[in-house]
Parts: structure tokens; sequence; C-alpha cells
């Protein structure tokens, strides 16, 4: 009877710590539950949304490029040699032809006067060669005379015609060492030429690379010189819209470097051809106003050619960037939802969405940032 009671009771301290220990577990939990629920209020973004429209929007092709200069030149050396002069430096305004830096020439310029002088003595010896001639060929006349009076043997005759003769050719090879010694000097003149640094443009200067000094390397460009009498735009557009683009197309021109501004510029030239890995024709707009902008700015035009009628649309500002494809946060169920839309163009404030977003969709404008797929927000605004 004692071991039964001993094992009544046993079993009913079991059953009370197994009770106590399922109770334990059940309040655990909730404690849980209400903890994490109350870390999801707590980092819940707050996000503002706006909701997806459709609109008329003009049909437009939007170009994107850099700007720049009518012509740019890179001016090489056209002999190796030290620096003894730089003429210009960076921002120089120049006209075609201008001397930027010269070479050590002193070699040349000796084998100018080396040249020279011999161009003279060559001429010398033409007028001895020409004096030679003129006496020759009146003994020759003479010759003549006194043969037809026979007052002259035939030898004498004969060696009269030969000395004619070595005098005429005497003349030529004269006349042949004149051109040599004058082919030698315009040689020599030219090889001090380069050691001049001209420019072959008018423009400004730059960009320089050479100090008085230093060497100068006919393989390494010593200036850049970009003629900004004008500048244009160059980029390209899809295949679609080449036939549509016309030389005198009037378009608006904006700089990403000069925000709030815009600029006139003229459609110059679209290419007749495509590019073949991309299928997109080249395009050049020459900028009618500039006022600030410099070759090498981004820039960005639009030309339109009509309207489209309901088109999906969302503020830009709903547009970010994730792994480097476009990317929108919709709200659904108080839940962030990542959405990777296909987009069209833009049209100033609003971006065309061609898929993946509809009507209605309330999209995150402000707050996004950070923001992950399905994580829960608190909306204002929408």
């Amino acid at each position: 009877m004692k071991s039964r009671g001993t094992l009544i009771v046993v079993t009913l301290v079991v059953g009370i710590l197994g009770v106590a220990f399922a109770l334990r577990i059940t309040a655990a939990k909730k404690k849980n539950e209400a903890a994490k629920a109350q870390v999801e209020k707590v980092v819940a973004a707050a996000v503002r949304t706006v909701a997806a429209q459709k609109k008329d929007l003009p049909q437009v092709v939007q170009i994107t490029g850099s700007v720049k200069a009518n012509n740019e030149v890179q001016v090489l050396p056209r002999m190796p040699g030290r620096v003894t002069r730089v003429a210009v430096g960076v921002g120089s305004v120049v006209k075609a032809d201008a001397l930027l830096a010269t070479t050590d020439g002193a070699d040349m310029a000796l084998r100018v006067k080396q040249a020279e002088a011999q161009v003279q003595a060559t001429r010398a010896g033409l007028e001895q060669a020409k004096l030679q001639q003129a006496t020759a060929a009146r003994g020759l006349e003479r010759a003549k005379a006194l043969r037809e009076k026979g007052a002259m043997t035939q030898l004498d005759f004969e060696q009269s015609e030969t000395g004619a003769a070595l005098a005429a050719v005497g003349m030529q090879a004269a006349e042949a060492q004149v051109a040599l010694a004058t082919a030698n000097l315009e040689m020599a003149q030219k090889a001090l030429d380069d050691t001049r640094i001209t420019t072959p443009i008018a423009g400004v200067v730059t960009k320089k690379s050479v100090n008085q000094g230093t060497m100068a390397n006919p393989a390494m460009p010593a200036f850049a010189v970009q003629d900004q009498s004008s500048l244009k735009l160059e980029g390209s557009v899809p295949a679609t819209y080449v036939p549509l683009v016309k030389a005198g197309m009037k378009v608006v021109v904006e700089v990403d470097e000069l925000p709030g501004k815009s600029f006139q510029g003229t459609v110059t030239r679209i290419a007749p051809s495509l590019e073949a890995e991309t299928r997109r024709g080249g395009i050049e707009i020459a900028l009618s106003t500039r006022d600030g902008v410099l070759p090498w700015m981004f820039a960005r035009a639009e030309i339109a050619f009509g309207t489209t009628a309901d088109v999906v649309v969302v503020p830009s500002s709903a547009i970010s960037s994730l792994g480097g494809d476009p990317a929108v946060f919709v709200v659904k169920g108080g839940k962030s939802v990542l959405v990777r839309p296909k987009l069209g163009a833009r049209h100033g404030d609003v971006v065309v969405v061609e898929d993946g977003i509809a009507v209605g969709d309330a999209v995150i404008v402000s707050g996004a940032a950070g923001l992950k797929d399905n994580a829960p927000v608190t909306v204002s605004g929408g």
C-alpha cells in the first residue's frame, strides 16, 4: 500500500510539472510573437506613394551623347628633339599654322647654311658653263665660215664641233648640279621647319604635354587644339526612328552639368546606315546656343514625332536601380513588392511603363532607400 501511494504521488508531481512546463512554453511563444510583432511594427518603413496613371504623351525619341567641338586635333612633333621654347599654354587661342613650340634646330640651321652655300657654288658653275657654251658656239660659227671659204681643214672644223657639243653637255651638267643643290637646300629647310611645332587648325589649346627642356617625341601628342567655333551633340537613335529623323529638325538639348538650362539645336546629319552591334543610327545635332556648354559634357535631346495615347506612366522618382536594372516598389497589403518593369521614354517628370505596372498601382516615390521586397511599410499619400 505504501508503494502504491508513492507511485500516485510521483504521478501527480510529474503531471503538475508537465502542465507547468507546457504553460511556460505557451507563455514564451506568446511573448516571442508579441516581441516579433513589436519589432515589425517598429521597423516598418514610412513611404509615400503615387498611383500609376494613363496619359496621352508626345511620341519622342531620346538621344544621349557627348558634346563635341567642331574639330579637334592632336598635334604631334614632326621631329624628335629637346624643346627649346613653348609659345602657348592651355587656354591660348591660336590661328591655323600658329607656332606652339620649337625643338632644338642648331644642326638643322647649319645644314641649311651649308646647302645654301652649295646652291651658290653650283649656280656660279652654271654661269661659267653658260659662258663656255657661248664661246664654243661662236667658235663653231667662225669655223663654219672659214670652212666655206676653204680656209679650215676638216679636222679643225670637227674639233670646233666637238668643243661646242662638250660645252652644251657641260651646261646641262651644271644645271643638274644646281637642281640637286636646290633640292638639298629644300630638304634641309624642311628639316629646320620641322623643329617648329605648329597647329593645322585655329582654335583653343586644351592640352599641353611638353615643357621647355623636355624631349619631344613624334609618337606622343605635344598639344591638343579644339575648334570651338561651333559645338555638336553626337549620339544615336533606334533603327525604327532613323527614317523619321531629317536634317534641319529643331530640337531642345539639355546638359547634365548645367541643370535647369536648355539649348537650341538642329539636326545636321543622320547616318545612312546602322551600327552592326547596336542597330542604331548615328546622329549629329549642332548647338545654336551654347552659353556655358563645353566639349565632352554629357547631353540629351528629344525629337517629337506625334502623340501616343493612353500610356501608363509613373513619376521618375519611383524609378531606382538595383543590380544595374530599373526597379520600382509597389505597395500591396501593407508590404513593399519589388517590380522589374519594362520602361519606355522619359517625358519630363514621368516615365512610360511598357510592362510590369498597371494603372492604379501604388508606386513608392519616397522612402524607398534601403527598402527590400516584402518589407512592411506605412503609407502616406497615394
